[in-house]
C-alpha cells in the first residue's frame, strides 16, 4: 500500500505534465513565469528541492526537460525515480540531472563567470572522490559568485559527478601558482576517479 501511494506521486506528476505539455513545448515568454511557477509547485509535491530547466532550442524537434536536484544529494533518488517513471513523450527529451556542456560562460544574477578565470588543485580523498580548491580571478566572498561556480561545475562535469565524486570544495582568490590547473582540465581528472 505504501509503495503504491509513494509511486503515485510520480505518476500524478506526469499526468499533470502531459496535460500541460503543449504549453511547455511551445514556451511563450509572456506566459513562462506562471507556467514555471506551476511546474515548481507540482515538483514540490514530490520533493521541495527538485528544480528544472528546459532547453531554449529544440533538439531534433524536441525540447529537453532537465529535472535536477540542484546538487542536493538527498534529492537524487527522487530525480532518478521521477525520470524513470516518465512516459514516452513525443516532443520531449527527459533528462535526469544537469549534464556536461561545452565551453561556456555562466551568467548568474549579477555575476558573469568565465572558465578562463578559474583554476584548481585537487587531492584524492578516497578511491572514488577528490577534494578540490578553486582559484578564481577576482574572487570575493559573494553568494552569487558561489552559486555561479556551482552551476559552472554542474555544466563542466555534470551535476551527478559534482555531488558523487567531489567530496569538498574550497574557493580562494587566484594567485600565480605552478601547481594549479585550468578548470577545463577537471573533467579528465573526474573521469579517471
Amino acid at each position: 500500500m505504501l509503495t503504491r501511494l509513494f509511486g503515485n506521486k510520480y505518476h500524478n506528476f506526469w499526468t499533470w505534465f502531459i496535460k500541460h505539455s503543449d504549453e511547455f513545448f511551445h514556451l511563450d515568454e509572456n506566459n513562462v513565469e506562471p507556467l514555471f511557477k506551476s511546474l515548481s509547485k507540482q515538483l514540490a509535491k514530490i520533493n521541495r528541492d527538485l528544480t528544472f530547466e528546459f532547453s531554449v532550442e529544440l533538439i531534433d524537434g524536441k525540447r529537453e526537460f532537465i529535472i535536477s536536484a540542484d546538487g542536493i544529494y538527498s534529492t537524487f533518488p527522487d530525480v532518478i525515480n521521477l525520470v524513470e517513471a516518465a512516459p514516452k513523450l513525443d516532443h520531449f527529451i527527459i533528462t535526469a540531472f544537469r549534464q556536461r556542456g561545452k565551453e561556456f560562460t555562466i551568467q548568474y544574477n549579477e555575476v558573469e563567470l568565465d572558465p578562463a578565470d578559474i583554476f584548481f588543485s585537487y587531492e584524492a580523498y578516497s578511491g572514488d572522490q577528490i577534494d578540490i580548491v578553486l582559484y578564481i580571478k577576482g574572487y570575493t566572498d559573494n553568494q552569487d559568485l558561489d552559486g555561479a561556480v556551482f552551476i559552472l561545475l554542474d555544466t563542466l562535469i555534470g551535476e551527478y559527478d559534482v555531488a558523487t565524486k567531489i567530496r569538498h570544495i574550497d574557493f580562494l582568490p587566484f594567485e600565480e601558482n605552478l601547481t594549479i590547473k585550468p578548470i577545463l582540465e577537471l573533467p579528465d581528472i573526474v573521469d579517471h576517479i
